[in-house]
């Protein structure tokens, strides 16, 4: 009896330490789990937006997302890149970065964002040696809502929230002489206020771009802000370019159908006052002719060429002056980057659904 009641005991003593070493030998949740947790829920989102707008499958989870960042409600910011992230830097290549879904009640960009992820990733020999980042959805809180919105969760506008030089004195005042205090334009009580607009900034930061395309809708337009002003480099009636980003220009609206071009004004707090006149990175505002998703497909077509010549244009050489990209604003995104870099080694691995 004693030696049965012996190896009763022993038994239960080995299943009790060959439980805790395999306990203590696998993994445990970890945040690049909860990361993907997180990203299929994005995906879940995503998949019921594009059902509810008659798009079809978004085909969400065959893309490598890189995620950082969350919006004010905690949803994924994500991106993908097109091409090596680190021969981006030692090779230099060229660079660029494509943001849609900046205001969520403006449809039809994420979807136009989306047709881009599957053209380059069906056409990738098109595009070697160059890098191409594109956000799909940057404004994920506002996008999602049962009837979108403009502004973010905060309700703030979130391009009207970089820190522009002029923000401080400006922003407050054009929204509220100008705008009337729309709460639609409300640019935030201060610069840099949200996590959506950090999150655009750390992409410039860590991607150093040479050109930037941002997607809206919808007052069918091509605008241009960036080194050299329109007036003084663009003379439109003449059909007299320099050889860089205004001709640039001018071949995206000639493919296409020779789209409608605007020197429209910059704000205080915008991506192309931001980025464009104070950082010099060409940034290319392509305002879709409307929010209407049954149009999407139309606009894709109509657009394609134009984004092809925009992602083949080699502007490294041809800027004409030297460019600020990686130049960080002053105090709290400084502590952004750091926030980041602690979080680089999660964001450079793939994740694939």
């Amino acid at each position: 009896v004693h030696k049965n009641m012996h190896r009763i005991f022993y038994t239960l003593w080995v299943f009790i330490i060959l439980g805790y070493s395999l306990s203590f030998g696998q993994d445990t949740p970890t945040n690049e789990g909860a990361k993907n947790s997180a990203l299929d829920r994005y995906c879940d989102k995503m998949d019921q937006s594009f059902k509810k707008y008659g798009w079809g499958d978004s085909g969400c989870r065959f893309y490598n997302w890189l995620h950082v960042r969350n919006s004010v409600l905690g949803d994924p910011l994500p991106w993908v890149v097109f091409g090596s992230e680190s021969n981006t830097i030692t090779e230099g290549r060229e660079t660029t970065i494509i943001l849609c879904g900046i205001h969520g009640d403006e449809i039809t960009p994420v979807k136009f964002c989306f047709d881009i992820l599957s053209h380059i990733k069906a056409n990738q020999e098109l595009y070697q040696n160059r890098t191409v980042v594109v956000a799909p959805l940057v404004n994920p809180d506002s996008f999602f809502k049962m009837k979108p919105t403009r502004t973010n969760a905060h309700k703030v506008d979130i391009n009207r929230n970089f820190p522009t030089k002029d923000w401080p004195a400006k922003a407050l005042k054009y929204w509220s002489t100008r705008y009337a205090k729309d709460p639609r334009r409300y640019p935030g009580y201060k610069p840099l206020s949200e996590p959506e607009v950090l999150f655009q900034i750390n992409l410039l930061i860590r991607y150093s771009p040479h050109k930037i395309i941002s997607v809206h809708a919808p007052l069918t337009m091509l605008d241009y802000d960036g080194p050299k002003s329109l007036e003084q480099d663009l003379q439109l009636g003449a059909g007299k370019t320099n050889n860089g980003p205004q001709e640039l220009l001018i071949q995206m609206g000639q493919k296409a159908n020779c789209y409608r071009i605007v020197n429209f004004p910059v704000y205080p707090g915008s991506l192309g006052n931001y980025a464009g006149n104070e950082r010099n990175i060409p940034t290319y505002t392509l305002e879709l002719p409307s929010s209407n998703p049954a149009k999407s497909a139309e606009y894709w077509g109509l657009f394609r060429a134009a984004i092809e010549e925009a992602i083949l244009k080699d502007l490294r050489q041809k800027l004409g002056q030297e460019t600020e990209m990686t130049a960080p604003p002053k105090g709290v995104a400084m502590d952004a980057i750091v926030e980041e870099n602690k979080s680089t080694a999660d964001s450079l691995k793939g994740i694939t659904h």
